[in-house]
């Protein structure tokens, strides 16, 4: 934890220590520091990390240069008096130059070595400029103590000091005359300058003889000043939370608005009341900001006149900070009216996004804020004629009418390449009154009458056995959780079965995140269930469902979050099986539901929806057309989610909402409620205020409740007039007020939570940052938190869980905090999750990527994205994958890449991403080399040929393959050869060279065999059996096919068991054994349908079909074709459409049934052209053949007419048609 001490200057801590005075006027050596190059690294770090981050790294960097900067002055025994953004001023007591200069000298040491800072960019250069002056100086102390006292160095030597600083450059010592008579022989002087305001001579040190030995401050104990003493230094709030444990919140990012003062007519040299006038002024200013609950952060003495810098939103931010800002402006401008000594004010007044909070060296330290607004309204104050007050234009334009202002011509301010607008203020306008009293109760629904009358047919259209999809969409607070509310209302009241889940903000990578709620409550499983019963349970479900998905129950772990070990059945699935066949087992589960009552869906916030869960969406979506289902989806903007390009936007039964902003009237209906609620009674709202708020909200129903709020906690509903009425510029800006009026242990509450997410267990918030306190006070400002409608409880005891009601609030709590605050939060709660959940934590990658991804804990960063890439890739959860390899290869030892490159150049291949695919291939080769890491080197070869052959590019790949071969011979890898042997086989295969294919295919097996290796051995004697196929020799290939299946029973994969006898029917009907052809394939089917694959289960459907079709079992052959049809049309597979038509055509025609046949040819052929895949001529020949008994039909041609004009949707009726 910071010290409060580090907060006063060196010299008064050990005046203080010792119990004396500091001297006044004092005799020493004043030196100024001044560091340039931050506004460029600035820039270039807002560039490259962006303007929250790159702040955040300015900052360290600045509190670094300090570190050393000020260690070196305290060792030669001076004192920081003040501090100016990037520069500081400080006296060295009773020294005549010698020790300020050595000491000056030793600073630029220290400068140069820390001058050059590496970006991700790029590279930015620090320097110095520093000046010393020599003579007497005023010491002040000045201030009100209950708010802040203020150190001050004045007087001539200090405007001298301001003159030779003007006259330094980068690099450079400056004294003036008087140091360097001091100093006489011993410095050695390397250029003479003029001062540009006086003409005094200063001279640029070249060296100095017998450098000073330092002067070390003597200890003081760290408890040895009493805080009633320490306190006086620093701002009360800044000092509240420094000793509450809350420095890690003391540094934000928050918008903040900066007015800075010049103020002259004070002699501080020879009037013996400059201090009593100086500390007259000041208090009276500290009173007048004090009323606005703002600050004075800085004061600075210097020869072209005095300012004070003020902040308006540090460390606390008010809605209307920036009319608080030019109300303190006037208010000042009236002050120096009453003080004859003080001449008028120039004023200036900027609002931006500023880096509040503690900056300096570790020992020495300060408040303030730091930013552009700052260095901006800097300017305008140099711009502004005494008595004038200017405001930047985007600036003023926040204060709404409220004050008379003037337009003026843009000026030119340093530091801006274009001019800046601004305006001048001159007055408060005229306002009027209002008065409002106090609230307390939920709010009926307001508006959205047409959406629910909408919203009420779906669901009588699904009561009626047609499933729906709805989309809600809207801008943030427009009210889509509130209608989702009334829907789940409206659902109850019709007896619907309602599961509810909720995307999170750090879940977009996290597989299968949103549903995990949903079948948890779908199968019944509670938190007190021990895992173990957990599986039982559903697999007594599973049972009740359909007893035959009870073999792939393993594969539910994934989206429950449970840990289930993989049976004989799952163990064997890739990632791509296992993610299509959980899909399958889930829509037969909730089709098996959706037969006993009606069930509704309902995912909020599906801007957030990761992969898989879309695709479980999808696959979900496509199976409900004729069930009683209703999907409801919340999503922020579907323009920038997944949402707006599902497939499901094309079918009938999708309907979207977009919700506007409220009308005038709906405004008027909700502020009625509310303030109904608020007051607890009946009252007409005044129709100034109900205007000033539906202008301000702009229609937005959660801005309208939450300005509401806000007036009730200001007491503006008590009695104030408009003239006192302020409303917040924005929704942000409103609920960071709402946030900073908050304890000081509950702002910190919601601050940690919003690190968690929008759903938070209160265990966590003490359990990953204890400084929160004790569990029961934690549980305290929680449940303050929830009477506060911020955070309602969500869950209570055991599982006690919050949930921020409007995700607004989260954003607006976590993107106050600082980077470095937010990194530090994400490690400490990726340590609890490693720590609490390590029996399951597999289930845990995706989060733990997430949090320890924002930290600096780079270690951990690279574990945990690295494992979710490889969980991911796993799940087939391609495009989450892709994010956490690329996201963690910059962070690897660049010899732990290649490997890596491969991971992440296989993912985009399958994406269809192959030129960058190629190119990762090839850097991991270079890697590899560079590394010598040959086994890499040879798997990266073998990828990149593998590549090439799906390109085409065969002769660049069989260079590779070979390349490959080579390498993994001379490492006696044998394993890697077999699979270059494999590889090479199927380029050749691919070239029609089926010959050298069978060849190749050969010597692979002889090595597998060797190697006893049963997976690749039936995988080659299965392409063996394609190649004896091809070149003609069926009874060989069926022989193959047999040997294939046998090795394939014997390790028990469903899947390529069901793959040979697909492979060995096929053969045998080729060879006339229908019979035998039908038992493979309904085995196939079988097993199929145990494995869950619902596109192999259409396909062998449609083979099976064809089979019974030639046995003349047309019945049968009918059912299988059915089935076919309708699982392809929910996947949306035309092609496949296509040939199942045309197998139900030549069904027809076998039937002579010619108008049937007929029209299904010609919807398959119109079909056909619209997805570009038309047959090949053998396959229509082989179709053409079929349909013999119908092509010479009178009325051939207009039958097939019919087809072909019939739509998708029309021609799968037909064809579904008994």
């Amino acid at each position: 934890m910071e010290r409060p001490i580090s907060y006063i200057p060196m010299d008064r801590r050990q005046a203080l220590y010792r119990g004396e005075k500091l001297p006044d006027p004092a005799q020493g050596a004043a030196l100024f520091a001044d560091i340039s190059g931050f506004t460029p690294l600035t820039e270039r770090l807002v560039h490259d990390l962006g303007p929250q981050r790159g702040a955040e790294e300015v900052t360290k960097h600045l509190n670094r240069v300090y570190d050393g900067l000020v260690d070196e002055l305290q060792r030669y025994g001076g004192s920081v008096i003040s501090f100016s953004g990037d520069a500081i001023t400080c006296w060295l007591d009773g020294d005549n130059g010698f020790r300020a200069t050595s000491c000056a000298l030793a600073m630029q040491a220290v400068m140069q070595q820390a001058q050059t800072i590496q970006t991700p960019s790029s590279e930015i250069t620090l320097a110095m400029k520093t000046a010393v002056v020599t003579g007497t100086a005023r010491r002040f102390l000045i201030g009100n103590p209950s708010v802040q006292l203020i150190e001050v160095l004045a007087g001539k030597t200090l405007d001298r000091l301001a003159e030779a600083e003007h006259e330094a450059q980068k690099g450079e010592v400056i004294l003036d005359e008087a140091t360097i008579d001091n100093l006489g022989p011993r410095v050695k002087i390397k250029a003479w300058r003029r001062g540009a305001v006086t003409g005094a001579q200063l001279g640029v040190v070249d060296n100095l003889e017998n450098m000073s030995i330092p002067a070390y401050w003597p200890p003081i104990p760290p408890d040895a000043l009493d805080e009633s003493i320490t306190r006086r230094w620093l701002l009360p709030p800044v000092y509240k939370r420094l000793v509450e444990g809350g420095g890690e919140f003391l540094a934000e990012l928050r918008p903040a608005v900066a007015l800075f003062v010049r103020f002259s007519g004070i002699d501080y040299d020879d009037d013996e009341e400059a201090e009593t006038k100086l500390d007259t002024f000041v208090q009276n200013v500290q009173e007048i900001l004090s009323r606005y609950d703002s600050n004075l952060l800085q004061l600075t003495i210097g020869d072209k006149g005095s300012s004070l810098y003020a902040a308006f939103g540090a460390p606390f931010a008010h809605e209307d900070d920036t009319i608080r800002a030019v109300n303190v402006a006037l208010e000042l401008q009236e002050l120096a009216g009453r003080l004859p000594y003080i001449s008028p004010l120039q004023i200036g007044i900027c609002q931006g996004r500023l880096r509040t909070g503690a900056y300096g060296g570790t020992t020495r330290r300060t408040y303030g804020a730091l930013g552009d607004a700052v260095n901006t309204a800097a300017r305008l104050m140099q711009a502004a004629a005494p008595g004038q007050i200017l405001v930047a234009e985007a600036t003023i334009k926040q204060t709404g009418e409220k004050f008379a202002r003037e337009e003026l011509t843009p000026i030119m301010v340093k530091g801006k390449a274009d001019p800046v607008a601004v305006y001048a203020i001159s007055r408060r306008q005229a306002q009027s009154t209002i008065r409002l009293q106090e609230p307390q109760y939920a709010l009926p629904m307001v508006g959205r009458a047409a959406e629910q009358e909408l919203i009420q047919e779906k669901m009588a259209e699904v009561k009626a056995g047609k499933g729906q999809v709805i989309t809600i969409s809207g801008e943030a607070g427009i009210g889509k959780s509130r209608l989702v509310a009334q829907i789940i209302r409206l659902a109850g009241e019709q007896d619907f079965l309602g599961f509810g889940g909720e995307c999170q903000s750090y879940g977009t990578n996290t597989s299968y995140l949103v549903w995990q709620r949903i079948w948890q409550d779908f199968f019944g499983l509670t938190s007190e269930m021990l895992p173990e019963a957990q599986i039982a349970h559903i697999a007594e479900e599973l049972q009740r469902i359909n007893p035959a998905l009870l073999p792939r129950l393993p594969l539910l772990g994934s989206v429950l979050r449970l840990t289930i070990p993989d049976n004989e059945l799952t163990q064997s699935f890739d990632a791509q099986l296992r993610k299509v066949s959980l899909e399958s087992l889930l829509v037969e589960c909730l089709r098996a539901r959706a037969e006993e009552t009606a069930v509704f869906i309902v995912l909020e916030d599906c801007h957030w929806l990761d992969p898989l869960s879309f695709e479980l969406l999808e696959a979900i979506v496509r199976s409900i057309a004729d069930r009683p289902i209703l999907i409801v989806l919340a999503v922020r903007s579907p323009e920038m989610s997944r949402v707006q390009s599902a497939s499901f936007r094309q079918m009938p039964n999708f309907s979207e909402i977009k919700l506007n902003e409220f009308t005038p009237e709906e405004a008027e209906h909700l502020m009625s409620l509310k303030m109904e609620q608020l007051t607890r009674a009946k009252i007409k709202i005044p129709r100034l205020l109900r205007d000033k708020i539906t202008e301000r909200a702009a229609g937005n129903p959660f801005y309208i409740e939450e300005l509401l709020n806000y007036l009730q906690s200001q007491s503006a509903i008590a009695g104030q007039t408009l003239q006192d009425l302020d409303l917040p510029t924005s929704l942000h800006s409103l609920i960071l007020s709402r946030i900073d009026q908050l304890t000081e242990s509950q702002r910190n509450t919601i601050k940690v939570a919003s690190v968690i997410g929008r759903l938070f267990r209160a265990a966590m918030l003490w359990g990953a940052y204890p400084p929160l306190g004790r569990p029961q006070q934690v549980k305290s400002d929680l449940e303050a938190l929830e009477q506060l409608d911020l955070t309602p409880q969500d869950t209570p005891e055991p599982e006690l869980t919050y949930l921020f009601k409007n995700v607004v609030t989260q954003e607006v709590a976590y993107e106050s905090l600082p980077f470095a605050t937010r990194a530090m939060l994400h490690d400490l709660i990726g340590q609890y999750i490693e720590k609490n959940y390590a029996q399951s934590l597999s289930q845990y990658v995706g989060l733990l990527a997430y949090h320890y991804g924002r930290s600096d804990n780079e270690t951990k960063k690279r574990e945990y994205l690295l494992k979710a890439g490889e969980a991911a890739q796993a799940e087939y959860a391609n495009e989450a994958a892709i994010e956490y390899f690329q996201r963690v290869l910059p962070l690897l030892p660049e010899p732990e890449r290649a490997a890596v490159m491969r991971k992440l150049g296989s993912v985009l291949e399958l994406v269809g991403q192959w030129d960058e695919a190629s190119e990762l291939y090839v850097q991991g080769l270079q890697l590899a080399q560079k590394h010598n890491n040959q086994q890499e080197e040879a798997w990266c070869e073998a990828a990149q040929a593998e590549l090439l052959r799906k390109r085409g590019r065969f002769e660049e790949a069989t260079k590779h393959l070979e390349a490959a071969r080579l390498t993994f011979e001379k490492l006696e890898d044998e394993s890697g050869v077999a699979q270059a042997y494999h590889s090479a086989g199927t380029l050749a295969a691919q070239q029609g060279q089926y010959e050298k294919a069978r060849e190749l295919y050969e010597q692979s097996l002889a090595l597998r065999r060797e190697l006893d290796q049963p997976a690749p051995i039936s995988a080659l004697l299965s392409n063996l059996a394609i190649i004896a196929r091809f070149q003609g020799d069926l009874a060989e290939s069926r022989r193959l096919n047999e040997e294939a299946l046998a090795i394939r029973r014997q390790v028990g994969d469903r899947r390529t068991i069901a793959n040979s006898l697909n492979n060995l029917g096929n053969a045998v009907r080729n060879l006339g054994d229908l019979a035998k052809a039908r038992e493979y394939l309904e085995e196939a089917l079988q097993l199929q349908r145990e494995v869950g694959d619902r596109w192999a289960i259409a396909n062998s459907l449609n083979n099976l079909g064809n089979v019974v079709r030639d046995q003349s079992d047309f019945e049968t052959a009918r059912q299988f074709y059915v089935e076919s049809l309708t699982i392809n049309h929910e996947f949306g597979d035309g092609r496949a459409i296509a040939y199942v038509l045309e197998d139900m055509a030549a069904l027809a025609a076998t039937q002579n049934e010619a108008s049937r046949a007929l029209q299904l040819v010609g919807a398959a052929q119109t079909l056909r052209k619209e997805i570009g895949t038309p047959l090949s001529a053998v396959e229509q020949s082989q179709l053409d053949g079929r349909l013999t008994a119908v092509l010479n039909h009178e009325a051939a041609n207009s039958y097939l007419e019919q087809g072909q004009q019939r739509s998708l949707a029309e021609a799968i009726e037909f064809a579904l048609s008994e």
